[in-house]
């Protein structure tokens, strides 16, 4: 058996709390800048021709570049609606202009000298790559922190081969979710440094920032206080770092607020940083600077202090605004939560994703558990103990989260990448001499570390190949639509309200001058449910739904999963009959776009 206590090999050096060693100082960078030219090489060529067509992976990343067009087009900076959608009112989005920062900037850089097209797309892959970087770097300084260049080096293909988290980072996805990564990731080195001032303020900041970025950052938040919290109760450094970390998260939260919203809507919001939630902050940093002045010593004290703060927010919450009590989707009808919400998988618990997925969603995060375990037990010091105890809840913490909403899982991956790194390391030195077939073995587990889903993809693949069933193995395939060809006979129609599915409708309405009823966001929801209700009604019942809305034209992509959707479970809606060339009287069938693979229909006036 391989020995899995971390015993150093003589020529692999180990590094504690202090630091790197005097050698190896600095010189963690450049192995991180190797590792990220050697992906971002890979995934460009991975990803050519996904590039080269324009195609965008997630319905956000489209609706994110026309944000990021209109204000560039002189939109007000603090006026956040999507006017082409649910027009002329438009379309209220909760997105945050922190986002949309590096994106417009990056495109007025480039845009005198390769034009707005091409500003565009460099953009929509540098950004990715960028943020990518940025994680890189973060995972490398924690592992250069603890342990020595060679930890750095599979911390980084660790987190590489975290396809939950990788895939928020490849060319043309410049959605949010890769930043709110980078910022646990900062929030976790703070947690990290030996002054527990600076830590503290440096976890508020992050953790600040990530939260007007999108309010699903609360859980996250939350852990980190909690470990804040527990090192106060448990060690000699008493509140200093949860009151640091509770004033930054107040104060860089009311400056980000202001920054990027202003004061001309002081509503309150179930789904972004409102007024309330930062009045939350307050309240918290008051308790916890309050706890840190008079550092209680008897632990019941202070746990009756940390347990009367965290009753006293959550009171307030639910009495300032108990329209909340059901979450950032409150606003969703029964209709947009069975037929729009649940079928988005990356959104829901992880058994609702494909079982590969689903194993990599919550195995990545338990492999770094277990090395945690292993880490803890042969720390040498009860600082480092402290330390892979704290990164531990961190993790245990990020990993119930992911449980719970999938797509929250890419965190729990990064947060996972040192210690897995570091056990691998040990790993691959113990079995060195050892006999061939021990070390065949040996590199086998050292794989399934590094890739949980693996052996499920295996199976899923050859049971594919003995059934001939292309889809058992639960990935997705990808649209045969090609919406720049329908776009250019789009182009050449006046503009008009189209009614389409929600999810091709950002893709439209990047590529065209057309309008939307609607797209998948939830803020429109009174469109989405006209959209909705209309693809499942009888044609005659959604034929007052459309033209009530004022559409003159019906899009569809066939092999895109919400056409499937409304087809399984309205056989008879228009959505099935229009799949099937059944065309009710007050359509017409035009063959707009050959070459789209798109089906439309001419709404006939009455």
């Amino acid at each position: 058996m391989v020995d899995l206590s971390l015993k150093f090999a003589s020529d692999t050096p180990r590094v504690g709390l202090a630091g790197v060693t005097a050698a190896g100082k600095g010189a963690w960078q450049v192995r991180v800048m190797i590792m990220w030219l050697v992906m971002a090489t890979l995934l460009l060529m991975i990803d050519a021709p996904i590039i080269s067509a324009r195609r965008f992976g997630d319905p956000d990343d489209a609706l994110r570049l026309m944000e990021v067009r209109d204000l560039l087009a002189g939109q007000g900076w603090f006026d956040l609606h999507q006017y082409r959608v649910a027009a002329p009112e438009g379309v209220l989005m909760h997105w945050s202009r922190l986002v949309d920062i590096p994106l417009a900037g990056m495109i007025l850089i480039l845009r005198p000298m390769l034009g707005q097209p091409m500003a565009e797309l460099v953009t929509m892959v540098a950004v990715p790559l960028l943020t990518l970087l940025a994680t890189l770097m973060l995972v490398g300084r924690l592992a250069a922190k603890f342990f020595d260049n060679e930890t750095v080096g599979i911390a980084c293909l660790v987190t590489a081969v975290g396809t939950p988290l990788l895939l928020q980072m490849v060319p043309m996805r410049i959605d949010h979710h890769g930043w709110q990564i980078v910022l646990a990731l900062a929030a976790l080195n703070g947690l990290a440094a030996r002054d527990a001032l600076r830590g503290g303020l440096a976890v508020g900041a992050a953790l600040a920032a990530s939260l007007a970025i999108s309010i699903e950052g609360l859980p996250i938040t939350a852990v980190f206080l909690g470990v804040l919290a527990l090192r106060g109760l448990t060690t000699t450094r008493g509140y200093v770092g949860l009151a640091a970390a509770s004033a930054a998260l107040a104060l860089v939260s009311s400056a980000i607020f202001l920054g990027t919203r202003g004061i001309g809507d002081f509503g309150t919001y179930c789904d972004q940083i409102s007024p309330i939630h930062l009045a939350l902050f307050g309240l918290v940093a008051m308790a916890s600077a309050g706890l840190a002045a008079l550092a209680p010593r008897r632990w019941p004290v202070a746990l009756g202090a940390l347990g009367a703060t965290a009753v006293a927010t959550l009171a307030l919450y639910l009495t300032a605004a108990p329209q909340c009590r059901g979450g950032a989707f409150v606003a969703l009808d029964p209709m947009m939560r069975k037929y729009w919400y649940e079928n988005i998988a990356e959104g829901m618990p992880f058994w609702h994703s494909p079982l590969p997925a689903a194993v990599e969603l919550v195995g990545v995060p338990l492999v770094g558990l277990f090395c945690i375990v292993l880490l803890w037990r042969d720390a040498k010091s009860a600082e480092e103990r402290a330390w892979w105890r704290d990164h531990g809840l961190v993790l245990t913490g990020a990993l119930l989260i992911g449980v719970m909403l999938a797509r929250a899982s890419a965190t729990a991956c990064g947060i996972a990448a040192v210690p897995t790194a570091a056990v691998i390391l040990r790993l691959i030195a113990s079995v060195r001499n050892v006999p061939p077939m021990r070390r065949i073995a040996a590199y086998l587990g050292i794989l399934a570390l590094l890739m949980p889903p693996m052996p499920v993809m295996a199976v899923a693949r050859l049971a594919a190949l003995f059934t001939r069933h292309a889809t058992y193995s639960g990935m997705p395939t990808p649209t045969s639509c090609r919406y720049d060809v329908a776009a250019r006979a789009l182009n050449a129609l006046p503009a008009t309200d189209m009614f389409l599915p929600l999810d091709i409708g950002p893709d439209i309405l990047v590529r065209t001058h057309q309008r939307a009823v609607a797209t998948g966001h939830h803020r429109g929801a009174a469109g989405m449910h006209d959209v909705m209700a209309a693809f499942l009604a009888k044609p005659d019942e959604a034929r007052a739904i459309i033209q009530r809305r004022h559409a003159t034209l019906i899009a569809v992509c066939p092999d895109t999963a919400e056409p499937a959707n409304y087809k399984y479970y309205a056989p008879n809606g228009l959505m099935a009959q229009l799949l099937r060339g059944q065309t009710p009287r007050w359509l017409e069938p035009v063959n707009l776009a050959p070459g789209s693979h798109m089906l439309f229909w001419r709404i006939k006036m009455q």
